[in-house]
Formats: structure tokens, sequence, C-alpha cells
């Protein structure tokens, strides 16, 4: 989600840090004043209808296993993580999570497995399709291509697909207890046309047995209630902003017939009541997820480990 909020709040890292489906159908696209509602208002994640898992796929996965894995996206899918020392670690997130229990279900099934892990901190839906992601990553040109390619040369096997991308196009959309609208409006309007043709091109060289599972995104910027009355604003304006971007991504995966991972709902971001326990207070429960669910207590976007696990078991409840 963004950044550069009061101090207490970081900016992301910027230096090292770490089944083909039916033809999509054509939707009108207004982004510009659809999205600025959206932001504006929670109501919002009216716009989008995720794709829940059936019953006869999940039967399916429990029966046909997974034998691959790739993971897409940026510093969530990458396992970043702040450590208490002012350094970081990379592959220790929800993908490593996910792929371990994939890797039992293979293997119970007495079937091999592999995890390919693509993610790259930094990485926007742009630079995804572009290139260019400011962390050092595993493939020459870009995100998208490396992951195409390797869907071609998997096209006969049993894939799992997640991928979460979007955060990084709205960095510095929320910041001084403001929201930034034509920052916010743009960005997301960049997710809606970017995403389309990510997930386009994935579904076009993915195989029959190929599973793309998409992901929204909790709202670190809940953690600057904690800073007073300018930083409950600002916690306050940011879950709008949080909401019109998960309808987006929603609404996009939807199209291609991608189930999403509802990670803003694991996280609770929309709920300011009940009021429960953090640190001797009174806190809004999206406050005390945030708080508890990430390492925002240090000044780190991130998920620490229990809210990987968490985004994890999000995306294994589509599988």
């Amino acid at each position: 989600m963004p950044t550069a909020v009061p101090a207490s709040t970081p900016a992301r890292p910027t230096g090292p840090a770490v089944g083909t489906a039916p033809a999509r159908t054509g939707r009108s696209r207004r982004p510009g004043r659809l999205l600025a509602a959206a932001v504006l208002t929670a109501s919002a994640l009216g716009l989008a209808t995720a794709t829940p898992a059936s019953a006869a796929s999940a039967e399916s996965a429990r029966n046909h296993p997974a034998t691959h894995y790739l993971a897409l996206g940026d510093s969530l899918a990458a396992g970043y993580q702040s450590t208490p020392g002012g350094g970081h670690v990379v592959g220790r997130g929800y993908a490593q999570d996910l792929a371990r229990t994939l890797g039992d279900r293979a293997e119970a099934a007495g079937r091999p497995f592999s995890f390919t892990d693509l993610g790259c901190p930094g990485e926007d839906t742009g630079t995804m399709i572009h290139g260019g992601c400011p962390y050092p990553h595993p493939y020459a040109g870009s995100q998208l291509a490396a992951a195409v390619s390797y869907l071609k040369a998997h096209r006969k096997d049993r894939v799992v697909v997640t991928i979460d991308i979007g955060a990084n196009n709205v960095d510095g959309c929320a910041s001084g207890g403001q929201l930034n609208l034509p920052c916010a409006v743009n960005g997301i309007a960049a997710v809606d046309r970017d995403l389309d043709r990510i997930l386009g091109e994935l579904r076009s060289a993915a195989g029959p047995h190929t599973r793309i599972v998409g992901m929204n995104l909790y709202d670190p910027f809940l953690a600057a209630w904690l800073t007073g009355d300018q930083g409950r604003a600002l916690a306050t304006l940011s879950v709008p902003l949080a909401d019109a971007l998960n309808a987006t991504i929603d609404r996009v995966d939807a199209a291609h017939h991608v189930p999403t991972a509802d990670v803003g709902a694991a996280f609770a971001t929309n709920a300011f009541l009940p009021m429960v326990p953090l640190g001797g207070t009174q806190v809004p429960l999206n406050v005390a997820r945030i708080m508890q669910w990430t390492n925002m207590a240090r000044g780190d976007i991130h998920a620490n480990d229990t809210g990987y696990q968490v985004i994890a078991d999000t995306f294994l409840a589509e599988l």
C-alpha cells in the first residue's frame, strides 16, 4: 500500500531489500469518475465480485495436487521482512508458507514438487510488464516475460500461480493526514489497465491444468491511527483508498476468471469496530490487526511471520 505518512510510517524499500479460461468480455472504462467516487466512499467494494473456488475445484486440488508453484508480484511475493537490528530478509513470506503446504500435498500424493519465486520488491504493474524493478532479480527482462516463459514451458503440468501487484502504484498518495485524490485515481487506473494485460498474457501462456489466484491488499496506513488526531484522519481516509484499489483488483481478476484471495477482509480493513485492546489502550480491530500482523511497530509496511501465514491461508482457501 502507499507510504510517506507521518514519521512512524515507513517508505517502501528503494534499494536492496528485500488453465485456460473463457475469453475476457469487454467492460467500460471511465476510471477518472468511477475511481474518484470509489476512493471517496467505502461502497467501492460493491464494484467487484470475486470468483470463489468451487467445491469441484477444491476436490480436484486435493486429488490432483499441483506439482509446480510460481509466485509472482512485489515485495510481499518475495517474502520481504525487516529485522529488529535494522536489516532485512527475503524469502520469508506467504509464498514460502504456501509452498510448504503445496509441497506436503504433492508428497502425500507421491508426486514431485517445485517452487519458483519471481517476486521483486518495489515492483509495480508497469515495471512488471516492461521491466525495471529496482531490486535484484533472477531474470534479465520483465517479470511478466519470465512468467510467460515459465508457463509455456510447463503447459502440460499442474501449476499453481499466485500474484500480488498494485500496491506500489499508489505509493505516496496519502501523506500529512491528507489523501492526494488525483494521485490515487491515476494509480488505480494504471492497476486497472495493467493488471488486465498481465492476467491476459498469463492466461494465454498457461496450460489447461494451471490455476492462477490473485490477491487484494491490507492497509498499513491504519497504523497512523496511533499517532494522534492527524494520524487518525489519515487512517480513516486510507480505507476508502484501499477499498478502491481492492475493488479494482477484484474486478479485473474476476474478468479473467481468476479467484482473489481476500486479504483485505482477512485483515479486517473496514472494521473500525469493535474496539479491542492493544498495548494498554483500546483501538479499532483493523488497527490492531495491522500492528499485530505487520512490522509497522518498527516502521515496516510488510507483513510479519503471523501476517504472512494469514495471507497464505487466505490463498489456500481459494485452492
